[in-house]
C-alpha cells in the first residue's frame, strides 16, 4: 500500500499543469530545474549522472541506473525584482511563487541487452518566465506588467556504454510551447496627441502557442574511479508560435479614422529562438562516499536578435499603427556563461548531505534591457540531502539563494514624446529563491526477478557514484 500511494503521488507531481519562472541556467530565459539532486550540488552534475533526471543534463549516464527508476521532482521557484527611479519612481514584481514540476521514468533491461542499453522518457520545462508588476509604473506599463513563457518538454532518451569507460546517450526532444506572452498598455496617444487629445490608454493581451522538435546528446567518460568527465549538448531550435491579441478600451476618435471606443481581437504571430546549449564536466571522487565537481556552460543566446510580435490587420488602419509598435523590440542578446561548482558526501548508508554555487554571466545588454526579463549576473548558493527511505525509495531536497547583481539602466526602449513617463530607466535589483523535493522509486532486481534469478545479487556499476546516496 505505502508504494502504491508513492506511486500516486509522484504521477500526480509529474503529470500537474506546468507554471514557469526561470531559475538556474544560463540566464535569459533559462529554467535548468530537474531535480533536488541538481539544485542541491550547484547544477554541477553533468559528470555525475546517477539519477533518473540525467535524461536532462547527461543522458548517457542512465545506462548506469538499474532495472527501472521513477522520478518525479517539485519546484517551487519565486523571483522579485526591485526598481528605484528618484523621478518615476520604485515598483517591484509580486515575487509570484511558481511550480514546475518534472518527471523522468529509465529502463535498463540489464543482461537482456548484455548490460549496454538503457531506455528512458522524461518532462521538464526547461526555458519559462513569470513575473507581475503594478501596472501603474511608467517602466513597465508598455513594455509588459504580466509576462508569461509557459512550457514543457517531452524527451525519449537511448543510451548505449560502448565500453566499461565510455557511455553515450541521447533522442530527440519535443518543445511545446502553451502560453508565450503578456499584458500591456494599449497606448491610444499615439495617435490622439497628434491633434491635442489627451485618451487614457487601453489594455493589450497577447497568448501565443506552437511547438518544434529538437535533439540532446550527452557523453560520460570514466577514466578510472576517481576520475570523470562529462559533456552535454542541447541543439538550438525555433519555435513558430500564433495565437491571438485581445485589445480592450481602443479609443481612437472616428474623424481621426478610428471607431471610438471599442475592443476587438485579431491573430498574431513570432518567433522564439531557443538557444544551442553546451555543458563540460569534471568529477573528482577521491573516496567512495565523496565526491567534487565542476561544470562550465555556453548557451548561444547571441541567436536572440529580436522578438517581434506580428498582428494581422485589425480592420481599422488607426488601430493598425498602434499594433505594429506593441512588442517590437531588438534584443541583440549576447551568448551567456556558467561556472558551476558542487560537492557532496555519504554522511552514512541513508544519508548524503550536498552544497554548490553557481555563477552565470548576463546574456541580456544594458541597451536592450527591460523590466519583463530582468537578467543581471548572478551568484547562487545552494544546499541538499538525500534520505533513503527504503530499498525502493529514496527522497531528495534542495533549497537555493540566488543574488542579482545591480544594474543601473538608462536606454531609450518604449520612450516616445507622446507618452508620458514610459521610460523604463532606474536601479534595478533581484533576488530569488526556490525549495526542491525530489522521490525516486528504484526496482533495481525487476529483471533478475522477471528471470528466475531471485536470488542472484545485481551487478554494481563499473564506478560507484556514492554522491547520489542510493
Amino acid at each position: 500500500m505505502k508504494k502504491f500511494l508513492a506511486v500516486i503521488v509522484m504521477l500526480s507531481l509529474a503529470i500537474l499543469p506546468f507554471s514557469s519562472a526561470w531559475a538556474v541556467g544560463s540566464g535569459g530565459l533559462e529554467n535548468a530545474s530537474f531535480s533536488a539532486k541538481q539544485l542541491g550540488s550547484g547544477g554541477a552534475v553533468t559528470a555525475t549522472p546517477d539519477e533518473p533526471a540525467a535524461i536532462s543534463y547527461n543522458p548517457a549516464g542512465i545506462v548506469d541506473l538499474p532495472g527501472i527508476q521513477f522520478q518525479s521532482n517539485a519546484n517551487f521557484i519565486s523571483l522579485m525584482t526591485f526598481k528605484d527611479n528618484d523621478t518615476t519612481g520604485s515598483t517591484r514584481s509580486s515575487g509570484t511563487l511558481a511550480f514546475v514540476p518534472t518527471g523522468y521514468l529509465t529502463i535498463n533491461p540489464g543482461r537482456i541487452f548484455c548490460d549496454r542499453l538503457a531506455f528512458g522518457i522524461g518532462s521538464d520545462s526547461p526555458f519559462g518566465l513569470m513575473n507581475k508588476y503594478n501596472s501603474n509604473d511608467p517602466a513597465v506599463h508598455y513594455t509588459g506588467w504580466r509576462n508569461y513563457l509557459k512550457m514543457f518538454t517531452l524527451k525519449p532518451t537511448v543510451a548505449y556504454k560502448f565500453t566499461d569507460k565510455l557511455s553515450i546517450g541521447g533522442g530527440p526532444v519535443w518543445y511545446r510551447i502553451y502560453d508565450f506572452g503578456g499584458i500591456q498598455g494599449y497606448p491610444n496617444n499615439l495617435i490622439t496627441t497628434l491633434v491635442g487629445i489627451n485618451t487614457p490608454d487601453g489594455q493589450v493581451r497577447i497568448n501565443t502557442s506552437g511547438n518544434r522538435w529538437g535533439w540532446q546528446l550527452g557523453t560520460l567518460y570514466k577514466f578510472n574511479e576517481k576520475h570523470r568527465v562529462g559533456y552535454y549538448f542541447r541543439s538550438p531550435v525555433t519555435v513558430n508560435l500564433k495565437g491571438r491579441l485581445k485589445v480592450e478600451n481602443s479609443n481612437i476618435p472616428p474623424f481621426l479614422g478610428g471607431l471610438g471606443l471599442h475592443n476587438f481581437e485579431t491573430g498574431v504571430h513570432t518567433k522564439m529562438n531557443l538557444p544551442m546549449s553546451m555543458t563540460w564536466a569534471y568529477a573528482y571522487q577521491p573516496t567512495p562516499k565523496t565526491h567534487y565537481e565542476v561544470d562550465f556552460i555556453w548557451t548561444r543566446w547571441a541567436t536572440m536578435k529580436r522578438l517581434y510580435f506580428v498582428p494581422d490587420s485589425s480592420g481599422n488602419a488607426m488601430d493598425d499603427i498602434i499594433l505594429e509598435n506593441i512588442r517590437m523590440a531588438d534584443k541583440d542578446w549576447r551568448d551567456g556563461y556558467g561556472l558551476q561548482l558542487g560537492a557532496s558526501h555519504q554522511l552514512t548508508d541513508k544519508l548524503t548531505l550536498r552544497a554548490g554555487s553557481w555563477f552565470y554571466w548576463t546574456p541580456v545588454p544594458k541597451t536592450h534591457f527591460t523590466p519583463s526579463i530582468p537578467d543581471a549576473n548572478h551568484l547562487v548558493l545552494s544546499v541538499g540531502l538525500s534520505y533513503k527511505l527504503s530499498k525502493y525509495l529514496v527522497t531528495d531536497v534542495a533549497y537555493y539563494n540566488s543574488f542579482y547583481f545591480k544594474r543601473r539602466i538608462n536606454n531609450s526602449i518604449a520612450e516616445h514624446e507622446s507618452l508620458i513617463n514610459s521610460s523604463i530607466d532606474g536601479r534595478y535589483s533581484s533576488y530569488s529563491q526556490a525549495f526542491t523535493i525530489s522521490m525516486t522509486l528504484k526496482w533495481d532486481d525487476i529483471f533478475p526477478r522477471a528471470f528466475g534469478d531471485k536470488g542472484q545479487a545485481v551487478e554494481s556499476p563499473s564506478i560507484a557514484m556514492g554522491s547520489a546516496g542510493f
